[in-house]
């Protein structure tokens, strides 16, 4: 009979060692290569750099920065915090790190405060809000959490909400709670839950028909209810639902002019009073090309349509506490333009009929314009985009 060679202790302690070697390169490849699909900086494209703009009551360039760290680095919100600078949300290069979700701190001027990576978060941070003691609060994906940080970019406290199937998104509730918004891809459909202050549930409701949910698919509202968003079941018609402050569905709405319709705002206007703002495509030509249409839809608390028009402007769009829209026009319009497909031509500062107040050019090294965001002086930063200046994303390293 054949005699098997002896596995002495450390011989075993060895293999061990290999095959936890083996199974952490074969995780590493596929995190790599599955996040390669919603990175910026894949093979032979260039990776972005982050630019911030600030503009003044009149629409003229206060400062500019630009943040660059050498590899891809993506933004995706930002926020004014009480001393007068900014937290920006992003993630770190998927290409050459395991993912990990981002937060930059800018002073009033636009300079670097920290930069902190969150690799125990993974992927990037959903939605990004103003918190307390002059931090902020804001989502994670896996797992499924509300995340308060403090003024230095610590976590002071997690509440989790979900399993990792779930997409979800969150939003601050008017009394210190918070809503949460999570799609279950299984049963295409989400849940919506209240949680108070003390990160326990209130209420829910759950098998809604919503999916493909979005950073903006929920908004907190004035009586302590909200109103959420998200695509019908064809993914094509855009859904809303108005819940009052304990749970009820006080209306539903269904909007849509076309094949390819896109979310863009919701915003409480006067209390009980809700304009909703989306895209949707129509074809022109010769040569046929699509267009990306914006529409606007004002709705009473009752869910009556009491207003419809189409503002001359493309997202990204929020509207100033006085009810002006800070927006982008483009040269042309183009299929595409709110995932960041061509470059905006100008910023503008427009009324509720249609006069613009101010309309800013664009930089033009930048590739996006990101979020619009009103300040305390009458003001909006900007986060924005541009191609980083070293050239193309090398994927042999």
């Amino acid at each position: 009979m054949e005699r098997k060679p002896h596995r002495t202790p450390a011989r075993r302690w060895l293999s061990a060692i290999l095959i936890g070697i083996a199974c952490g390169v074969a995780a590493y490849l596929f995190i790599v290569n599955f996040t390669t699909a919603f990175s910026t900086a894949q093979c032979g494209l260039p990776p972005t750099d982050i630019q911030v703009m600030k503009l003044g009551p009149d629409g003229t360039v206060q400062w500019k920065s630009r943040i660059d760290s050498g590899e891809d680095d993506p933004a995706y919100e930002i926020v004014p915090v009480p001393d007068g600078g900014y937290v920006l949300s992003g993630r770190n290069d998927f290409r050459i790190h395991l993912p990990a979700a981002r937060l930059i701190q800018l002073n009033s001027s636009g300079g670097v405060v920290w930069d902190r990576s969150y690799p125990e978060y993974q992927g990037a941070f959903h939605g990004l809000f103003p918190g307390p003691a002059g931090g902020v609060v804001t989502g994670a994906i896996s797992p499924g959490k509300i995340l308060v940080l403090d003024a230095d970019g610590n976590v002071s406290r997690e509440i989790p909400f979900a399993g990792y199937e779930y997409s979800s998104i969150i939003a601050p509730d008017t009394d210190g709670g918070y809503f949460v918004l999570a799609e279950n891809f299984s049963r295409r459909d989400s849940s919506l839950k209240s949680l108070g202050p003390d990160g326990r549930e209130r209420w829910s409701r759950d098998a809604l028909p919503l999916i493909a949910l979005h950073e903006r698919s929920i908004l907190s509202v004035s009586d302590g209810g909200c109103l959420v968003a998200g695509y019908a079941d064809d993914v094509q018609e855009l859904n809303y639902f108005r819940f009052d402050s304990s749970g009820r569905v006080v209306w539903n709405a269904m909007l849509g002019k076309s094949w390819d319709n896109r979310p863009i705002l919701m915003a409480e206007i006067r209390p009980g009073t809700f304009e909703i703002l989306y895209e949707s495509a129509r074809q022109s030509g010769p040569p046929p090309i699509n267009i990306l249409e914006t529409f606007s839809a004002t709705f009473d608390d009752n869910g009556t349509l009491v207003q419809q028009w189409m503002p001359d402007i493309s997202p990204p769009i929020t509207k100033t506490p006085g009810q002006d829209y800070l927006a982008v026009r483009f040269r042309e319009k183009d299929a595409g333009s709110s995932y960041g497909y061509g470059t905006p031509h100008l910023i503008v500062r427009m009324r509720e009929d249609g006069m613009f107040v101010w309309q800013t050019p664009v930089p033009s090294d930048w590739r996006a314009v990101i979020r619009i965001v009103p300040t305390r002086d009458g003001g909006c930063v900007v986060l924005g985009s541009s191609i980083q200046k070293s050239g193309l994303f090398s994927c042999s390293g």
